[in-house]
């Protein structure tokens, strides 16, 4: 190769990295995890909580208190109906979609009045279950449900719902035992969490199924929670290899398929009843936490955020993610039953701005800039040595080119180092980006 072609292959591959440098530092890796904004709480009924909640997309959701349900189209929450012939809290509900739900009716502590209830879409309908106390149900499919529950309120039972009539309850663990909660991501994978029994007091096992049998309980977690009392509270299965738990002294456990994680601390300070109290993931990469102090947290498949308090949440009691822009949650307030919702993508009126530096080529006179914008807007360019460049743009690519005053003539001839910055102003909003390059 020739001295000259030696210096412009070299030359090349410094623009080179200088563009992927300049996309890095401008834009951030493109798995980064949006900011999230929560909404403001809906009082659904005065007094009491609600217990559970399931999204099967950003417009459905469906939430449950003692014996009222609400649902959400997109936009608001529904008024409570009230659901006949219940006694007692319904503790768990699974929308798959927005035309069939599955909740638990847990009826007394003694198994009274065990219910299903399924949803179509209009109205509730309620089946006697041949079990004393369901206490979780998940459904990943309208033709697929798993319950769990027992012939009392710790009970070991597992009962299936193929899209027409449930199973009977089939023992799964020693009859001394309880399960907790349950998370299926098909009728071939569901994980569950099993308490006491052969696993002794204040200990939490997982056990797993694979559309035919269950495996033995595996211990998981012995941080004691308060006395008789299981200490894993939630599951989050958006995979059969990915599974997220989470405990009542604010510990996270992740299942990779095979094996469980050690109990993490994510929600210090905020143990006992206030602790991490429900999770649920759409992916291996996002997940949301919630506990009965009013926070809130996220996993990007790496680490967790701070709990960060929500506005006019007392406690929260459950929340579900159908993807990684949408969650529903529920809990209580000052006003009694609240729910909620939580996005990471831009609603009607809220639409985002954005502005990309896509490369730039320094000349003697001046400097040339690609940029992308995603919307309409006044762009302006600036830096020291360049000449403030302002230009309306449309929506797109645009080369945009900027003088070098004097000064800026004289730092090129240095090959000196300067911070580039250019900010679109939309009718919405202003965003900027900014990296250091050599004239």
């Amino acid at each position: 190769m020739s001295p000259s072609n030696k210096v412009h292959s070299n030359m090349r591959c410094v623009l080179g990295l200088v563009t992927l440098l300049l996309t890095l530092v401008a834009f951030g890796p493109s798995t980064a995890l949006a900011a999230g904004v929560w909404s403001a709480p809906t009082a659904i009924e005065s007094g009491g909580s609600l217990y559970s909640v399931s999204c099967s997309s950003a417009t459905f959701c469906a939430a449950f208190g003692d014996n009222d349900a609400t649902t959400y189209n997109g936009t608001s929450w529904s008024a409570p109906t009230k659901i006949g012939g219940v006694a007692y809290i319904i503790n768990s509900v699974s929308c798959p979609s927005a035309t069939f739900c599955v909740a638990e009716a847990g009826g007394d502590y003694n198994g009274n009045g065990t219910n299903a209830l399924t949803y179509n879409g209009t109205s509730w309908s309620a089946t006697a279950l041949a079990v004393g106390f369901f206490s979780s149900v998940s459904c990943p499919s309208v033709t697929f449900c798993l319950g769990v529950g027992g012939d009392t309120y710790d009970g070991p039972d597992a009962l299936t719902y193929n899209g027409t009539s449930w199973s009977a309850p089939t023992q799964i663990i020693d009859g001394n035992g309880g399960l907790s909660s349950v998370s299926c991501s098909s009728a071939t994978f569901c994980a569950a969490i099993a308490f006491g029994g052969t696993l002794g007091k204040g200990t939490a096992g997982a056990l797993t199924y694979n559309g035919t049998s269950w495996t033995t309980p595996t211990q998981i977690d012995d941080d004691v929670a308060s006395a008789g009392r299981q200490n894993i509270d939630s599951l989050s299965c958006p995979s059969a290899t990915f599974c997220v738990a989470v405990d009542v002294n604010g510990n996270a456990l992740t299942y990779n398929g095979t094996s469980w994680s050690a109990p993490t601390l994510i929600d210090g300070g905020n143990g006992g009843v206030g602790g991490t109290f429900s999770v649920s993931c759409s992916s291996a990469t996002f997940c949301v936490a919630v506990d009965r102090k009013g926070n809130a947290l996220t996993y990007n498949g790496t680490s967790w955020t701070t709990p960060t308090k929500v506005g006019g949440v007392g406690g929260f009691d459950a929340v579900s993610c159908p993807s990684a822009t949408f969650c529903g949650a529920a809990g209580f307030g000052g006003q009694g039953e609240i729910a909620l919702t939580y996005t990471t993508s831009p609603r009607e009126g809220q639409a985002s701005a954005s502005v990309k530096i896509e490369k730039f080529k320094v000349t003697t006179s001046s400097l040339v800039v690609t940029i992308k914008t995603s919307r309409a807007g006044t762009v302006t360019i600036t830096g020291p040595g360049l000449k403030k460049t302002t230009r309306t743009v449309a929506a797109g690519t645009r080369v945009m080119t900027v003088v070098l005053t004097k000064a800026g003539k004289a730092e090129r001839a240095g090959r000196k180092k300067i911070k580039l910055s250019v900010s679109l102003k939309t009718s919405i909003k202003t965003v900027s980006r900014s990296v250091e390059i050599k004239l």
